[in-house]
């Protein structure tokens, strides 16, 4: 399970790498200005200046695949670890919600997913 919540932490990085590129482009910096957002803020940032800007292609990126992304990313994080009643090694959401328990095959599509978010976030 190591490998594949370290695949979700840099797919996770990775993304929100991309969402601090946007936002600086909004804003004219260059990508290695300094940022401290969460992934979370930054994609409510950026959503907040792709309205500002008329930038429908990514609000609609924030909507339908962003915070869907920061969701599973922050499932995965604040997870648990346990041992299932069927013996294998999992960690479960905190709070219970979908998908409830995560194997080392639905941590590598939460990295897809996570991928994906970041392949498709417009420019």
């Amino acid at each position: 399970m190591l490998t594949e919540l370290g695949r979700v932490t840099w797919a996770a990085a990775r993304l929100h790498a991309g969402v601090r590129d946007a936002i600086n482009r909004h804003n004219g910096q260059p990508s290695d200005e300094p940022f401290t957002q969460t992934l979370g803020q930054a994609v409510a940032t950026l959503e907040t200046q792709a309205k500002n800007e008329g930038r429908d292609d990514q609000v609609e990126w924030v909507t339908q695949i962003g915070r869907p992304a920061v969701r599973l990313r922050n499932a995965v994080t604040h997870a648990v670890t346990y041992t299932a009643k069927d013996g294998r090694q999992a960690i479960g959401t905190v709070d219970h919600s979908s998908p409830g328990r995560f194997l080392r095959e639905d941590l590598r599509d939460v990295t897809l997913y996570l991928i994906h978010a970041s392949m498709t976030l417009p420019s």
